[in-house]
């Protein structure tokens, strides 16, 4: 667990090396410390799993429960959305206006955070866009403001369920073990073995150390990588398969404090490349935007 000392000097090391993500990282590293510090009055109840459909999961090799069954702690996530619009009106110029707009309908009750948070939830995008128009605000970044005001919620939940893997076989798949969303991220720890961080709980676990994580593809003349010398920690891996990217980060290669959303934000530069390559990221969310 990284602590909110380590998490801004990582920021301030990165600002150091990359000069041209300093208001990403000023605007995102206060909003990851803002979920941090929330993580630490979160309060709810865990899920429960029956046994017997434990065991089917298990079997079958499912998930451990769908991302709607993620519990919220509505009066936590309602005040993180106070603190993250007034974050985004002091460091983050292009989401400034919307951030007043959306604190000022949440107050006047034009809109209810409830509904947004388990639209979000429960992937009912034609509710999002429906709201997002009510409001005159972009798809993406009321998204964006409900996601990250639950994201504390949902790491909490997933860190209990987590209980229920110990007693479980690695199944080592490339969709997440607790909630089934795909992973934005991978990392080799300082072993060399790769793990994957889920796009949705931020649930880590470990996988096999070659082939697509996607689509499970080993074939060597599928997979491709490419990195940069001036970025030795950072490697984006390709597959001809199924045209999928995902970044990882070598933590032998780093002396920071390791804080994969960090790092996944402030490695942009390689999803646009990936991506004008013609990949893309299933896993990636609409989670993060420009500011």
């Amino acid at each position: 667990m990284i602590t909110r000392e380590q998490l801004q000097l990582s920021s301030d090391l990165i600002k150091k090396s990359r000069p041209s993500y300093q208001s990403i990282l000023d605007f995102y590293t206060q909003v990851f410390l803002a979920q941090e510090l929330s993580m630490q009055d979160i309060v709810i109840p865990p899920v429960v799993i029956e046994p017997d459909l434990l065991k089917i999961k298990e079997k079958n090799e499912l998930p451990l429960i769908d991302q709607s069954e993620f519990i919220i702690d509505l009066k936590a996530a309602e005040l993180l959305f106070n603190k993250i619009c007034d974050l985004a009106y002091n460091f983050a110029p292009k989401l400034s206006f919307n951030a007043q707009v959306l604190k000022k309908a949440e107050q006047n009750k034009t809109f209810d955070l409830e509904t947004l948070f388990y639209s979000i939830l429960n992937n009912h995008g034609g509710a999002l866009h429906e709201m997002a128009m009510l409001l005159n605000v972009p798809d993406h970044e009321l998204i964006f403001f409900g996601y990250a005001c639950i994201a504390p919620s949902i790491q909490t939940c997933a860190k209990q369920l987590e209980a229920y893997l110990t007693a479980m076989p690695d199944q080592k798949k490339g969709y997440c073990p607790i909630c089934g969303n795909q992973p934005d991220m991978a990392f080799l720890d300082k072993d060399g073995k790769r793990h994957l961080k889920c796009c949705f709980c931020s649930h880590e676990w470990l996988v096999k150390r070659m082939g697509c994580v996607f689509c499970d593809n080993n074939d060597k003349d599928y997979q491709h990588y490419f990195f940069s010398d001036e970025e030795k920690e950072y490697r984006v891996n390709l597959c001809d398969n199924c045209h999928n990217y995902i970044k990882l980060v070598d933590l032998r290669q780093i002396d920071r404090s390791f804080y994969p959303k960090l790092e996944q934000i402030t490695t942009l530069h390689l999803d646009m490349k990936a991506r004008e390559k013609g990949y893309t990221n299933a896993g990636s969310l609409t989670n993060d935007v420009s500011v």
